[in-house]
């Protein structure tokens, strides 16, 4: 016996089933990526920046010590808890860049600001301002390697970096 097959063919509604079924996917797909991005994406975000050479005046006693200023602000969509403020300096570029995790010298930063005591409440669009006095051998760090300041928050992770450059008079 000789089986013979013949050709199938799909009839309107079929085409439609299949047709609709496919656009389904497809949409269900996206959608599944787009809550897999803004669930990748929320959460508190610092964007930290640091500069050199700064100043106090005003008070009742001159200072005549020259600071690190530290700016912080939330713009993420949550607000977070800024833990502490610290350092970290790399002799190399691989090291402060690729390797990240073994500094050549670390350090914390005990009172940063006397106005916004840590632990601070950070709040979306928040601005959070420190200082680190600039000592002779911070400004020798930032010259001859990578000097980093971090600022640490409770939304975890390995802390958000800003690099500390000092220009040459």
């Amino acid at each position: 016996m000789i089986w013979v097959a013949t050709p199938y063919h799909f009839t309107a509604n079929e085409l439609w089933t299949i047709g609709i079924a496919a656009y389904a996917a497809a949409v269900s797909t996206f959608v599944l990526g787009w809550d897999a991005y803004k669930w990748l994406s929320s959460g508190a975000k610092i964007e930290l920046t640091a500069a050199a050479g700064y100043g106090i005046y005003g008070g009742v006693m001159p200072d005549p010590k020259t600071y690190i200023s530290v700016t912080a602000v939330n713009v993420g969509d949550r607000p977070t808890t800024i833990t502490n403020l610290g350092g970290m300096y790399f002799d190399s570029w691989w090291s402060a860049y690729v390797v990240r995790r073994k500094p050549s010298k670390a350090f914390i930063i005990t009172e940063p600001s006397q106005a916004q005591r840590i632990p601070y409440r950070f709040e979306v669009g928040d601005q959070w301002i420190g200082n680190a006095v600039q000592t002779d051998e911070i400004v020798e760090w930032a010259k001859d390697g990578y000097l980093f300041l971090i600022l640490y928050s409770a939304s975890g992770g390995r802390g958000h970096r800003a690099r500390v450059k000092i220009r040459e008079k």
